[in-house]
């Protein structure tokens, strides 16, 4: 049987992980699980034209790029038993990445019974550590993070956030990276408040007073709130819904419209601003609300939010959701 297999996040990891001593094939896994429909497996063929629509509406992914793209990741997953004696996962602290993990790991569940062995590397992306140093903190996969990926899996896939708001009462340490994570997707829901996620709300905070450049917009928010390993495509989308609106709550100031999958930046893209609307004011003073506004047609994991009445809010008060 083949050596050893190495999955990672992004190519900027796996150029690293290729200059280093370590041997085995990469397979970089290119797949943003924060946005747009998921389900409990990717190539499903009801959910996938459904998400390549989605992410071309947001981002302008070509749909038959996407559909491929997942069907080859897919397949390879599935050939996986065949080619190598041990996979080896690297993965980052943030949402984006922890997300990644638990479906990686329902999905290669079936193989750890098997001649297969599964390995684990979690490292924090704050603090810096060489590629030989993160390999020596390589551990196997344990049967109790397989059974706790797959039971984040099957709650961020249900079409309701309760399952997932009970699951976080529960003992998750077995990934220690994950609380923290699926804290920052709670924050991703409407609040009881003003109808903003917790991005949104500290986007408009950023720029509560003055304009400000896109650059430093994205930078602080994104070090603001690095639980998300929040990317530039995701935060022009992001940026778009606010601004794209029935009401807006930001207007741009240098061009029409920000880029999206596969533009250059567009010229003095470092010189476009962004400022409040008088709808953005008062709904961050929380005289407006903006999903009564505007309404909302968005996907968090398996959950539609749609319309303007009875969408699903985080509830902080009540350490939960309501509908509103």
């Amino acid at each position: 049987m083949p050596g050893k297999l190495h999955i990672v996040n992004g190519d900027a990891f796996g150029d690293k992980l290729r200059k280093s001593s370590i041997d085995g094939e990469i397979l970089v896994w290119r797949e943003s699980l924060y946005e747009g429909p998921i389900g409990m497996q990717m190539s499903d063929s009801l959910l996938l034209p459904i998400r390549a629509s989605y992410l071309f509406r947001k981002h302008g992914i070509p749909e038959d790029l996407f559909t491929s793209t997942t069907l080859h990741q897919e397949k390879q997953l599935d050939m996986l038993s065949d080619e190598a004696s041990e996979i080896i996962l690297w993965f980052d602290q943030d949402l984006f990445d922890q997300l990644m993990l638990c479906y990686l790991l329902t999905r290669l569940s079936n193989l750890h019974s098997g001649q297969t062995r599964l390995s684990l590397i979690q490292y924090d992306q704050k603090i810096e550590q060489t590629i030989p140093q993160l390999y020596n903190e390589v551990w196997p996969v344990t049967e109790g993070q397989l059974n706790l990926a797959a039971k984040v899996w099957s709650a961020y896939s249900a079409s309701e956030p309760l399952s997932l708001a009970v699951l976080m009462e529960e003992d998750l340490s077995e990934l220690p990276f994950l609380k923290r994570a699926l804290e920052a997707n709670l924050g991703r829901y409407p609040s009881m408040q003003n109808g903003l996620s917790s991005l949104e709300q500290l986007i408009l905070e950023e720029i509560d007073r003055t304009e400000v450049s896109l650059y430093s917009l994205f930078q602080h928010v994104s070090e603001k709130a690095n639980d998300f390993g929040l990317g530039d495509l995701q935060f022009w989308g992001m940026l778009e819904q606010l601004r794209l609106c029935e009401h807006p709550l930001i207007s741009l100031t240098g061009g029409d419209r920000l880029p999206q999958y596969g533009e250059p930046l567009p010229v003095q893209f470092e010189n476009w601003r962004v400022r409040l609307t008088d709808a953005g004011k008062l709904v961050l003073t929380g005289k407006e609300d903006h999903i009564t506004l505007n309404g909302i047609d968005d996907w968090i994991g398996g959950v539609h939010l749609q319309g303007k009445q009875l969408i699903w809010r985080l509830d902080r008060a009540n350490s939960g959701f309501s509908k509103l």
